[in-house]
This record gives C-alpha cells, sequence and structure tokens, in this order.
C-alpha cells in the first residue's frame, strides 16, 4: 500500500497510544507485516515508545553520524540528551527517512585511541620532577615541602623521573665501587614516597627512567608494579599515575617530560609551548631557564630537577661537554600565575634554609 502523510500520521497515533502492530493492522485493514515495516521505515516504535524526529533531533543525529558513531552508540546518546528510549533500530530508520548519509565510517571500537592524558582543573599545584632516586637531593625535596607548607600546596605534580631504574639501564655502569640493584634503589626510594605522604594528592606522569622497565620486559611488568612493591599503601592511598608523558592544568599549562632533549635551555620549552600554545613546565633535560616563545604570550620553563648531581656516576665520572644540572622546582598557582624556585632563589625571603 502507498504510505501518505495521513497514513504514516495515524500510524504514529495509534502508536503512540499503545497499540501493538496486530491491533492497528485491524483498525487500520492492512498486515501485521505491512504494519511492522511501516514502523521500522518510518522509525516509529511499538509499545508505547513512539519517537518524534524534530529537527534538533535529526541535526544532532547528523552530527553524530558525521562522528563516526555507530547506530547503537548513538541511540545510546540520543536517549541520554533528549530523556527518552531511542532504539538502534529507530536511529536506522531515521536515518534512511531524513536522508542522513549512510556511507560514512563508524568509528573502529577496536582501535585503540591514545587521548586519555590527564587534564587537571586550576589549582594550587607543586610540580617537582626528576628525582631519580635514589640518587635524589634530601636538601631539595626538603625545600619543596617547606615552600609547600608556607604557601599551602596540598597536590603535588611530578612530570617523570621519579625513580632511577639503574638497576635495569641498557648502558654500561661506570660506577666502579657498586652495582645498582633493585633491593638497593627500594630501600633508598622508599624516604622520598614517605616525604611525598605529605601531600593530598600526587600525580605522577611517566618518563623515559619510569619506562625502562617497561622496555626491559616488553610491557610485562610496569613502573606502578616497581612503585607498588616500594610503597604500597602510600602509592595506593596517594598516587595517580598516567603512562602519558604529559598532562593538561586547565587551558593555560601543559607538564611535559618529552622525548625531545637540547644542550640549549629552555629550547625544548619554548618549542613545546610554540606547538600546544600553552605555557610549558618541562622536565628530562636538568637544567633551569624560563623565556617567552616568539609569540611574546607563553613561557617555557625548564624544571632543574629534585637529584643530586653528586650521586649520578655517569656524570662525574665522565667528562663531555654539555651542561652541568641546575636543580629546582616551581608552583602553579590557580590563577595561572607560576613561582619558580631554583638555586638563587632568596629562601629567606619564605623562610626556608
Amino acid at each position: 500500500m502507498k504510505w501518505t502523510d495521513d497514513k504514516v500520521n495515524e500510524l504514529e497515533r495509534l502508536t503512540e497510544k499503545g497499540f501493538t502492530a496486530k491491533q492497528i493492522a485491524s483498525i487500520m485493514e492492512i498486515s501485521v507485516k505491512s504494519a511492522e515495516e511501516a514502523r521500522h521505515r518510518y522509525g516509529i516504535l511499538g509499545n508505547g515508545d513512539w519517537v518524534k524526529w524534530g529537527d534538533d533531533k535529526v541535526n544532532r543525529l547528523q552530527e553524530l553520524v558525521y562522528k563516526g558513531f555507530s547506530n547503537e552508540a548513538i541511540s545510546k546518546i540520543l536517549s541520554k540528551e533528549f530523556d527518552e528510549s531511542i532504539e538502534g533500530k529507530s536511529v536506522e530508520n531515521a536515518r534512511q527517512r531524513h536522508g542522513v548519509l549512510k556511507h560514512c565510517l563508524e568509528k573502529d571500537s577496536e582501535i585503540k585511541l591514545y587521548d586519555k592524558a590527564i587534564h587537571l582543573r586550576p589549582d594550587n599545584y607543586m610540580v617537582c620532577c626528576d628525582h631519580h632516586s635514589p640518587y635524589h637531593s634530601e636538601r631539595w625535596i626538603n625545600r619543596s615541602l617547606q615552600i609547600a607548607d608556607v604557601m599551602g600546596i596540598e597536590k603535588c605534580i611530578i612530570p617523570g623521573d621519579l625513580i632511577d631504574n639503574d638497576f635495569i639501564k641498557f648502558y654500561p655502569n661506570p660506577r666502579v665501587e657498586d652495582n645498582s640493584t633493585f633491593d638497593r634503589e627500594a630501600k633508598g626510594t622508599r624516604p622520598v614516597f614517605e616525604a611525598l605522604d605529605y601531600f593530598k594528592e600526587v600525580i605522577l606522569i611517566k618518563g623515559n627512567h619510569e619506562d625502562r622497565v617497561n622496555r626491559a620486559t616488553d610491557g610485562k611488568i610496569q613502573a606502578r608494579h616497581l612503585f607498588e612493591i616500594i610503597g604500597r599503601e602510600i602509592w595506593e592511598r596517594k598516587f595517580r599515575y598516567s603512562v602519558y608523558d604529559k598532562l593538561f592544568v586547565g587551558d593555560k599549562w601543559i607538564i611535559v617530560h618529552p622525548r625531545s632533549y637540547s644542550q640549549i635551555s629552555a629550547s625544548v620549552a619554548v618549542r613545546l609551548a610554540e606547538k600546544f600554545h600553552r605555557h610549558v613546565l618541562n622536565a628530562h633535560g636538568h637544567f633551569f631557564a624560563m623565556r617567552y616563545d616568539r609569540s611574546g604570550q607563553y613561557m617555557g620553563v625548564d624544571l632543574g630537577g629534585m637529584y643530586d648531581m653528586r650521586k649520578v656516576g655517569y656524570v662525574n665520572l665522565k667528562t663531555t661537554t654539555h651542561p652541568l644540572w641546575n636543580n629546582g622546582f616551581a608552583v602553579i598557582t590557580a590563577d595561572n600565575k607560576v613561582h619558580l624556585f631554583h638555586e638563587n632563589t632568596d629562601w629567606k625571603y619564605y623562610g626556608v634554609d
């Protein structure tokens, strides 16, 4: 039969009242099969669940189709957004009825998306990196805790290399007096965990030294497994860990432990600022510096680190032309201001030794 607008409206009216396909077929003097096919064709659901496809719903349907969502995923999204039950079959029929492209590709749910980097709200954060524990500096860790106490900082961000993982590195060990073992590193790192327990929350992202164990074991052992051994109770209670080498704070900051390196201080930080259009707090290089990018809008900051360079064998036993390292850390505040702390900071001003 030919489905005129009047007949479609009648079908919708009867469906809305809760009539079954068999009852509708009897009232409209058509076959049950014809009634069921028409309901599917025009996106009309049975059992009293009637979907009316207005312009706002059709526009949203089209937007979701273009984004690659499947009919089932779209049905769930629309059901939530429009506060009604919309089935996948209704979505399929609505696409046909309203000419929404059927050739658009759907997202492949089996392909992993790498878009889960941490995004934090603007707040007051201590940002300190490159402890390389057990080769950390007790003095600099204590300074960071004193500054946190003075400024009322309760959250700490560590952009990588909390632990050195010297025991599993690929390079020959230059130290002639001993060889590192995991037991030794775990014992030396435990006090750092206890110091970080000062904060209400510690957000740690992966640095290249955390990645050492992952690379050495083909991913079978992750850095988080070692941290659980070192201090499980503190780790589970205080730490939040990301396998990404960056995180974002609000829409102004990116904090990163990049793969890139330059012997020119702040060079990597500034180039990242130009790339991401954000202020950058940069770990990994072991330099302390700050300068603006070419636009004059974004800061690139090298954070230095919390290591004790005297404890690092390859720096002291082999002479190179590489720049010497600098200690340092930073505080960013909820109003997007940054406070930088380094060797030439006036510590007495803060009441810090």
